[in-house]
């Protein structure tokens, strides 16, 4: 089964690559399935409480996720001026240094949907978790929950499944054929992940290819018109 959950982007949304530097941010167009499920945990965390932690993370990792992007996304880039932290070498009498940094900020014109595939009764456990989340990725991408999450049997269509080739690996995962897009990297959670290791009050570390793996995903835009200040897409 399939619960679809519909959030409204409030703010402009900004979740840099995982590839990226503390000064050069590309953002992707959506929340990742890292972001996801990490979102859900989050809210079963402070609505349930800590000792529900490890049965959600159960249901939670063994969860599809599936989005339908919004039609049209217009991404924004400029150059700030941020504070980083000086280097351990340095003789300079300040902690912080100033710096110029590259950001990048997505408008959703519309709806995000997501879909999430799993048993029934997992179902039931998530469907009280949605109206708890209100951003994903980065603080300050905020969504709005806009009605109750319904299920269905089957998939909508037009949803994109959030599972793609896997550069460590080379597996690929993607139908045979698919429309022509715009490749993203996204994270998700690895087949080694445990709730050990997102308890932030764990010393355990998370190991990337193997706790966090990188997806190539193929969204369904094409570039319509850009220019130095931003970039127009729309959904084939």
């Amino acid at each position: 089964m399939w619960l679809i959950a519909k959030y409204k982007p409030v703010g402009l949304f900004s979740f840099k690559v995982g590839l990226a530097t503390a000064t050069g941010a590309k953002t992707l167009f959506l929340p990742t399935p890292f972001a996801i499920r990490t979102a859900l945990l989050d809210a079963a965390l402070r609505t349930q409480g800590i000792t529900v932690g490890p049965g959600i993370f159960k249901i939670v990792k063994g969860l599809t996720i599936a989005v339908l992007p919004p039609e049209r996304v217009v991404v924004t880039n400029l150059f700030t001026k941020v504070l980083k932290p000086m280097r351990s070498d340095s003789q300079a009498e300040t902690a912080m240094q100033g710096t110029i940094a590259f950001r990048e900020y997505a408008y959703l014109t519309d709806c995000l949907s997501l879909a999430i595939g799993g048993p029934e009764a997992s179902l039931e456990q998530i469907s009280v978790l949605l109206p708890q989340i209100n951003y994903f990725g980065k603080r300050g991408s905020f969504f709005q929950l806009l009605e109750h999450p319904k299920c269905t049997d089957e998939l909508p269509e037009n949803f994109i499944v959030l599972k793609g080739t896997t550069p460590e690996t080379n597996e690929i995962n993607q139908p045979t054929s698919f429309p022509l897009g715009i490749i993203q990297v996204m994270d998700d959670w690895g087949p080694n992940l445990n709730f050990d290791k997102v308890d932030i009050y764990s010393d355990n570390k998370i190991q990337l290819g193997r706790d966090r793996t990188r997806e190539l995903v193929m969204l369904p835009y094409r570039l319509v018109q850009s220019s130095r200040g931003f970039s127009y897409y729309e959904r084939r």
